[in-house]
């Protein structure tokens, strides 16, 4: 008896000791997610942003204006594509326009992703986009995975990319009054850990950084305060609940003009769900790189990341 306690405890020592040394081998790297690009210092590999495309009554495609020059071969472009621009645009359109941007951009790269929340509608003619973009490229393509896209990946489908990037924040009704937290709530996560033992994609984890708060006029949203933190509630705010704060006085928050009656939900990534997010992946993701992705570059010094790796 004795013998086999000794034998299961020696298992379970080298398995805490074999994911420990996993963990302190994660690198990590950042997205910059502005219309602008003006970092005059790069240390950390980057997922840029390069282009916004949307559609309303013809394609509408914003260009990120570079201020200086990205690293050569340590940024990678990122093209984000709403659902709507996928699943009205003309195929060809869409494909002709993003390969003559990506010709233009001031910086060397191997890979491009592609960030695009596709749907059961636009799931055929998104895939099709990636195979051609691949096909005229040649480089790696990698694309930006949704847990629910896990979860049900034989509806959803399995992009045609090189690798996926699983986004794991924004995973609850931002516009719910009642929901805890739309950035990182662990508790809803854990709902969509299905089929990642089956799930063919080798994958990244891409984690949040940013604070929010979310503007509810009679429990109805209207407005997104970004980088906000709970200092910004001090004056001329009561707490009412957790995280939910009531205007008491009529003014300009943050640049635009919130009434008295108000209500902000202050929504952050700390460092607790941060670990717990990471540790959770870990346990469930075997096909997986050793790489973990921060939104966004703005937060860097938020925390000490290798506190965030070490779980």
């Amino acid at each position: 008896m004795k013998k086999i306690f000794f034998l299961f405890f020696f298992i379970l020592v080298t398995f805490f000791i074999v994911f420990n040394m996993q963990k302190k081998q994660l690198t990590y790297s950042f997205y910059n997610w502005k219309n602008s690009f003006s970092l005059k210092k790069q240390d950390n590999k980057l997922y840029i942003k390069v282009l916004d495309i949307n559609y309303s009554n013809k394609l509408e495609v914003i260009n990120t204006y570079f201020k200086t020059k990205p690293k050569d071969n340590l940024s990678i472009p990122v093209v984000y594509i709403t659902n709507k621009a996928m699943k009205l645009a003309f195929l060809d359109e869409l494909v002709e326009n993003v390969l003559n941007n990506l010709k233009h951009l001031p910086f060397v790269y191997d890979e491009v992703q592609f960030d695009c929340d596709w749907s059961l509608m636009s799931k055929s003619k998104y895939f099709d986009f990636l195979k051609r973009i691949k096909a005229s490229l040649n480089k790696k393509i990698s694309a930006t995975i949704r847990l629910h896209q896990i979860k049900y990946y034989y509806k959803t489908g399995v992009p045609p990319a090189d690798y996926g990037l699983l986004m794991y924040y924004n995973m609850s009704n931002i516009a719910d009054f009642d929901t805890k937290n739309s950035i990182l709530d662990n508790d809803i996560a854990k709902k969509y850990h299905y089929n990642f033992d089956k799930y063919p994609l080798k994958l990244k984890l891409a984690l949040p950084l940013y604070s929010q708060a979310i503007q509810f006029r009679q429990k109805k949203a209207i407005d997104i305060f970004e980088g906000v933190t709970k200092q910004d509630f001090l004056k001329n705010f009561k707490l009412i609940k957790s995280n939910y704060y009531e205007v008491t006085k009529s003014f300009y928050f943050k640049g635009r003009y919130i009434y008295k009656g108000d209500i902000l939900r202050f929504e952050d990534s700390n460092l607790d769900d941060l670990k717990v997010a990471l540790n959770d992946f870990f346990n469930i993701s075997k096909n997986r790189f050793d790489e973990v992705v921060f939104y966004t570059i703005e937060y860097k010094n938020k925390y000490k990341i290798e506190k965030i790796l070490k779980g």
